[in-house]
């Protein structure tokens, strides 16, 4: 057979994207199959995943000491102390106990003086859920845990038991064929001629690929005989997604591999400009991939890292990690941490412009929430009370430097539709993620100003004018860009029936009635204190004003649990938890874009993702979301 040269030798990256290109098809994968969530570790979602339970499930004591009934405790001073009786005011309770009614609150065992064996004493008081870990406080029953395409790792595992997922949907892992070729290679046991080569690829070959989310089968050694590998190839195309042929793909007058391809399918490739590595070839046989690997190890090497692993990734989905990289960021908040201790803090990162800016995720030794979203840890070392907000920090990563480049940080006020952008996004690039923090919508208008997020979200009703968000995002930023996400139900979240005839802001301040509310900074609070006012309702005729949850979700879930009759809040988050919901108000929830991300790929494909009909109609399947205006710019 005549020799074949390497005529049009194509650098690697044009040789990668014409190949990737011709192989458009086969890069959806749909398939997926439902596992055990304990053998799940390295594999991908196929789907979003949602809590079926709450993390935790029950109000339980965050100390060791005793709980009490909040209100017999006011008063008590250093110099006023108070008696409590047992049974009647408290009872001794461990640490991960649950607090069971009428108790509401716990003293630390330190903050208490035994009297003797019925009676303590105090001498400060404390309020509702004092050193309580509340229901939810990590994850709340219906909330989305990953969106589609997240390789699930160790951490994941048991953060999906805890939430009460045991079985989970998964994209298919891939069967790739391995076929040595070569009269003179033997398996390495069986080498008993100086001239024989011991075929030593296969065990690395297979290796590298089972890291990703494929499995490996190694043919048995095919000798240099054209017919041979043609029908070995023909044989078990239909069976699996990738063949790959080992040696054979140089340009020697026994070299069949680029003849096999050819004249069975199509060879993209053959030749690259690297230096090891010339001899690779890139094929399709019945639009499935087919691949001739250089027989020299190292070269066998580079094409393996720089062709099939991309190739491999991108049919699976899956993200690799890398840990302990240390990058430079500064921090996107404010952080006090005990000066006794050094912290180990999980965080949230994203680049916008030239900076890492770090978000830190929920603390505290039970949050396993922190741990599966963490895309690195800051360590406040021990002495440091406070990390102020911008400063340098140092940022070991938990996640490659490519995922958090490519992370969104979102920063401002909750909104379901928030997660359902991720999960959307997750479906045209894996390599993007959004990272968010409710903070409330002035919290966001800040993290703009100081180009700590790429967009926030707000709802912030200006009393004067009745125009939402722009007097308040003026009054810190000269030039933004606002773009309209939706228009949504604000009202009261109340239990099923609404006992207690909740329809108006004065009936908040019925006998009885426990309110729950909103953070300050929180667009929910500036309307509820607005109609407040606009009443002549004072807020410290609401019983529970000061007690407050950071999102939609965490409110309505207080509710369900009978720990508040009634909150301000979103439809979408009352029908969650299958609670009533009295409207109040039509809001408009818009995005500040930070100036550096307007003409960023990343902000044109959130463009296309709200702008497509497929998104509004999941949208408005979550309830009280009117989308008229949505992808619209209020201000460019």
């Amino acid at each position: 057979m005549k020799r074949r040269f390497y005529l049009n030798k194509m650098d690697i990256e044009a040789g990668v994207e014409l190949f990737f290109s011709k192989l458009e098809e086969y890069f959806r994968n749909d398939e997926k199959e439902v596992i055990d969530v304990r053998e799940s570790s390295g594999r991908v979602t196929a789907e979003p995943i949602f809590a079926n339970e709450n993390v935790p499930s029950y109000n339980s004591s965050a100390m060791d000491g005793v709980a009490v009934i909040s209100k017999h405790t006011y008063g008590a001073t250093e110099s006023s102390p108070k008696i409590l009786e047992l049974e009647k005011d408290f009872e001794y309770i461990n640490t991960g106990y649950p607090i069971n009614k009428p108790y509401d609150a716990v003293i630390m065992i330190e903050n208490i003086e035994i009297i003797d064996d019925t009676k303590i004493k105090i001498r400060n008081s404390v309020f509702p859920y004092k050193d309580v870990r509340k229901v939810g406080e990590d994850i709340c029953k219906g909330e989305m845990l990953f969106p589609r395409y997240h390789t699930l790792t160790e951490n994941d595992i048991s953060f999906l038991l805890m939430a009460g997922v045991f079985k989970i949907p998964v994209l298919r892992e891939l069967n790739v064929l391995l076929i040595p070729t070569g009269n003179e290679i033997v398996k390495p046991e069986e080498k008993t001629e100086e001239f024989q080569i011991p075929e030593t690829n296969s065990a690395m070959i297979k290796n590298f690929i089972e890291k990703y989310n494929a499995s490996v089968d190694v043919h048995s050694i095919l000798p240099d005989d054209l017919e041979v590998l043609k029908k070995t190839i023909e044989e078990n195309i239909e069976k699996y997604d990738l063949i790959l042929l080992n040696a054979g793909s140089s340009a020697g007058s026994k070299d069949f591999t680029f003849h096999a391809v050819n004249e069975l399918g199509k060879v993209i490739v053959h030749g690259l400009n690297i230096k090891p590595g010339k001899p690779a070839i890139l094929g399709i046989v019945k639009d499935k991939p087919v691949i001739g690997l250089p027989g020299f190890p190292v070269s066998c090497n580079i094409i393996l890292e720089d062709i099939v692993k991309p190739l491999i990734l991108n049919k699976t989905k899956e993200e690799v990690y890398y840990d302990n990289e240390i990058i430079e960021g500064v921090s996107g908040k404010r952080i006090h941490s005990s000066i006794t201790e050094k912290e180990y803090l999980r965080v949230g990162v994203g680049k916008v412009e030239d900076r890492y800016v770090a978000i830190p995720l929920k603390r505290g030794a039970a949050n396993i929430s922190a741990v599966s979203k963490q895309d690195g840890v800051v360590y406040i070392e021990k002495g440091i009370e406070v990390l102020e907000d911008g400063e340098e920090i140092n940022i070991h990563l938990k996640r490659s430097k490519e995922i958090v480049d490519n992370n969104i940080l979102v920063i401002g006020s909750h909104d379901l539709l928030i997660d359902l952008l991720a999960d959307y996004i997750k479906r045209y690039d894996k390599n993007i993620n959004i990272v968010s923090a409710n903070v409330g919508s002035i919290g966001g208008i800040m993290a703009i100003a100081k180009g700590y997020a790429h967009m926030a979200g707000m709802h912030l009703l200006d009393p004067e004018s009745g125009e939402y968000n722009i007097s308040y995002i003026e009054e810190y930023i000269d030039e933004y860009t606002l773009m309209n996400l939706s228009y949504r139900e604000q009202g009261f979240i109340v239990q099923k029936g609404n006992p207690k005839g909740i329809k108006t802001f004065s009936d908040l301040t019925k006998d009885g009635v426990r309110y729950i509310n909103r953070q300050k900074t929180a667009g929910t609070r500036i309307l509820l204190d607005y109609h407040l006012e606009k009443e002549g309702i004072s807020p410290d005729r609401i019983h529970g004003y000061s007690d407050e949850e950071y999102s939609h979700v965490n409110l309505a879930l207080k509710i369900k649990k009978d720990m508040a009759d009634v909150g301000l809040g979103i439809k979408a988050a009352a029908n969650i938890y299958d609670l009533d919901f009295v409207p109040v108000a039509h809001e408009r929830y818009d995005l500040l874009i930070h100036p550096s991300f307007i003409d960023d790929p990343r902000f044109k494909l959130i463009q296309e993702i709200i702008g497509s009909e497929e998104f509004k109609r999941d949208a408005e399947k979550l309830g009280g979301y009117l989308l008229k205006d949505t992808g619209n710019f209020i201000k460019e």
